[in-house]
């Protein structure tokens, strides 16, 4: 049996180490993103994965985060919810970089924040792989993706 690539939702990689990720399962339908997958974090400290899911009702939110960040404001995405948070604080904005601190905490006891420096460009990455996300989910979900 081939291994597939996996859709990613959301991938900030630091220029010098660490990562968080949001990679979904391949569903039923070849090409289509199941809601479940993994979330990962990674650094020179802490590695973590946990099971996960995404709903199409979870790609507006996401988005605003990318909104408010990019505006200079903190977001968190998915505050409150049964699955995994993750918020994004602007820590410092330079002419090519900037430098971020994201913190994953789950609804029971963990809770991990990682500073990461990102090349200015990584919010539009962020927005393509959602784009890709909603291009793929548009066949099955086409009212939840408003």
């Amino acid at each position: 049996m081939e291994d597939r690539e996996r859709f990613t939702l959301l991938r900030i990689t630091g220029k010098y180490g660490g990562s968080v990720a949001i990679e979904l399962d391949e569903s039923n339908v070849s090409g289509i993103p199941d809601t479940s997958g993994e979330l990962m974090v990674h650094n020179d400290f802490v590695a973590g994965l946990t099971r996960t899911y995404v709903e199409p009702s979870d790609l507006a939110p996401w988005e605003h985060v990318l909104d408010e960040v990019e505006a200079g404001r903190d977001a968190v995405w998915r505050e409150h919810a049964r699955v995994a948070e993750i918020g994004i604080q602007l820590v410092d904005r330079e002419d090519d970089q900037d430098q971020i601190t994201v913190t994953v905490a789950d609804q029971q006891t963990t809770r991990v924040a990682i500073s990461l420096e990102v090349n200015r460009g990584w919010i539009k990455e962020q927005r393509e792989l959602l784009g890709g996300i909603r291009t793929a989910w548009r066949h099955v979900h086409p009212t939840a993706l408003r």
